[in-house]
């Protein structure tokens, strides 16, 4: 994120009111990990299961490794561009975690060459993912689709769409394990439907929107028993990105990195069930969503917290 990258965040987190608190939807909403979300519940526990995480060697990807961690699995493998940051990430977990193994690759997912190879390295060692945490993104240059042109634009569709048909795919498809129920976690972003909170990236509005209506239809025909699957926002983390742009962590009511880490972890569990193919905030709280008004429009309307035309379904 480079300089004037930086003053376009700076500038969309400022520039109006709803920035300062985010979109109110449950009447409790949290700011950091909450106790029905921890990782050591015994309910949430990932005993057993590989995880797969892109973009898992900082940030959101990284805070969700943890998570899963503390929670138990068995083997965590992320993935990132930079060999360099990859080995960093996989060091620093195997020292806080010593009883899960890690392992870490170099990869683009948005070179279908190179996944192609990891996927067959998999099914060749005998590699069996449970868990595939969608958390690689690209963000667009800033500035109208026009003015950016087919190229730019198209870049992020290949990376924020493309590479989750692939991974999906392949994961539903794996050879080895067959029969045994999958979790699919796809981080998105409100920006994907707060159209005026995207500011200066509409590239990266559309092609994240594009994404988690894929992971929707993909969830639409796949019952929860064989691959459940959920969209989430992870909320506003004060990322590296941040930093690298100047942008200083007590501007902004930043979330907690551990509640998009911790949140992941109770998407791929059992009791995240009854939000299956739908999109939610990490913020939001678990408990209220599924009681009271919220919980039956979830139980009642099949269109509820989904991608689609406002004003046609509630």
């Amino acid at each position: 994120m480079d300089s004037d990258i930086g003053a376009a965040a700076f500038a969309a987190l400022t520039s109006t009111s709803i920035y300062e608190t985010g979109i109110t939807f449950t009447k409790k909403e949290h700011k950091k990990p909450y106790p029905t979300i921890f990782p050591s519940r015994p309910e949430l526990s990932q005993a057993g299961r590989t995880v797969l995480i892109t973009g898992g060697s900082a940030g959101i990807g990284f805070a969700i490794a943890k998570g899963f961690a503390q929670a138990h699995a068995k083997r965590i493998i992320i993935l990132g561009r930079r060999r360099n940051l990859v080995d960093e990430a996989v060091s620093e977990l195997k020292k806080e975690f010593p009883q899960v193994q890690f392992d870490g690759y170099s990869s683009d997912v948005d070179d279908l060459a190179d996944v192609e190879k990891l996927w067959k390295g998999f099914e060749e060692d005998g590699t069996v993912l449970d868990v595939l945490v969608l958390n690689a993104a690209k963000v667009s240059e800033h500035g109208p689709i026009l003015s950016l042109g087919r190229d730019e634009v198209w870049s992020s569709f290949t990376m924020n769409v493309r590479s989750l048909l692939d991974l999906s795919e392949k994961f539903y498809k794996q050879k080895n394990g067959e029969g045994r129920q999958k979790f699919l976690v796809n981080v998105s972003t409100e920006a994907s439907h707060n159209f005026t909170k995207s500011g200066p990236w509409p590239a990266y509005s559309a092609s994240k929107n594009a994404g988690t209506m894929l992971i929707q239809m993909i969830a639409k025909d796949t019952p929860p028993e064989k691959m459940q699957v959920l969209n989430f926002h992870p909320g506003v983390v004060h990322t590296s990105a941040f930093k690298n742009a100047g942008i200083p962590e007590d501007i902004y009511p930043f979330d907690h990195v551990d509640l998009a880490g911790n949140f992941a972890v109770w998407a791929a569990s059992e009791e995240a069930r009854f939000l299956h193919g739908r999109f939610v905030w990490a913020k939001w709280d678990i408990d209220e969503l599924k009681s009271g008004v919220i919980g039956e429009k979830i139980q009642n309307n099949d269109h509820y917290l989904k991608v689609g035309v406002v004003g046609l379904q509630e």
